[in-house]
């Protein structure tokens, strides 16, 4: 990567690392960034990518990326040839892209998921990326989540998932009790994928990340960090001093119930990405440079 890039979404499949460059310094070139770990050839495509978790991949290899305002390709979700970054298809809107998108299958087809800047979400066929198959219903201008997660009850009902900041869009009830300062947001995908409907929301969160789903059971955390609307004008100790402690909650899949949670076991905020999970445990990573790990106790 040349000096100055900001780089995040850091992955390797098949000896080829793939990372994605936004908002660098120094004129590096915002967009997708591949190495050959064997050759050690390095390709790009330039575009201002959008979103917190970088590209996302399909089970053939295709790479999708959307990308916000400005740059070469604006207000967009393309698909990308995996081996030379060159564009296999593309969607071009009116409105700026927000999250990274998710692959995931429905019914026998690859679909593609995304949010736009208006509060919707846009689910495409990979096989045609001319128009959305299904879009949700605006929301408000706190809606602009970093990225979205996906994940198919044992009925085949299909779910998106999306941290949201403020109260609580038009169509959606929480599960556990008013929401002002913001929730994780759940749509149901339809059989023939042309529609998106409101599902439950959860219990009002600080600052929400991405939530993480295990065995239908979804893990939200409600961060506690200071986030407000002119926080670029704020120094970082000022946000810090402003800021709660993280706490995680375990989410029935279905109904939005609480299951367990955390309490008081957290002494920070948290920031970045989502929880990782594995082996029977959930870790989060907080502020003052702590790594919480959640789980069952091996049986002997």
């Amino acid at each position: 990567l040349p000096p100055g890039a900001n780089a995040s979404g850091l992955i390797v499949l098949d000896q080829v690392a793939y990372a994605v460059t936004t908002n660098g310094c120094g004129g590096a070139a915002n967009g997708v960034w591949k190495i050959d770990l064997t050759s050690k050839e390095v390709k790009t495509w330039k575009g201002n990518v959008a979103g917190s978790a970088g590209m996302a991949f399909a089970a053939d290899g295709t790479i999708y990326v959307a990308t916000g305002s400005g740059g070469d390709k604006p207000n967009a979700l393309v698909a990308l040839d995996p081996m030379t970054l060159t564009e296999k298809a593309a969607f071009s809107g009116a409105q700026e892209f927000t999250s990274s998108p998710v692959v995931f299958l429905h019914k026998g087809k690859t679909l593609v998921a995304a949010a736009t800047k208006d509060g919707s979400i846009h689910v495409f066929d990979s096989a045609s990326l001319g128009q959305p198959l299904a879009s949700s219903a605006a929301g408000n201008k706190d809606f602009a989540p970093g990225s979205l997660a996906s994940w198919q009850d044992l009925s085949g009902t299909r779910w998106i998932l999306a941290a949201h900041n403020g109260a609580l869009p038009a169509g959606f009830t929480a599960a556990g009790g008013a929401v002002s300062k913001g929730a994780v947001l759940t749509w149901k995908l339809s059989d023939d994928s042309s529609k998106l409907t409101p599902g439950w929301a959860s219990r009002d969160l600080v600052s929400p990340l991405t939530p993480t789903i295990i065995n239908g059971v979804v893990f939200v955390t409600s961060t506690g960090a200071f986030r407000p609307a002119a926080a670029s004008k704020m120094t970082a100790a000022l946000r810090a001093a402003r800021s709660g402690k993280a706490v995680i909650y375990a989410l029935d899949g279905t109904t939005g119930k609480e299951l367990w949670t955390s309490g008081t076991t957290i002494t920070s905020f948290a920031t970045g990405g989502p929880l990782s999970g594995g082996m029977s445990q959930i870790y989060l990573t907080t502020y003052d440079g702590t790594i919480y790990a959640f789980g069952f106790p091996m049986e002997h």
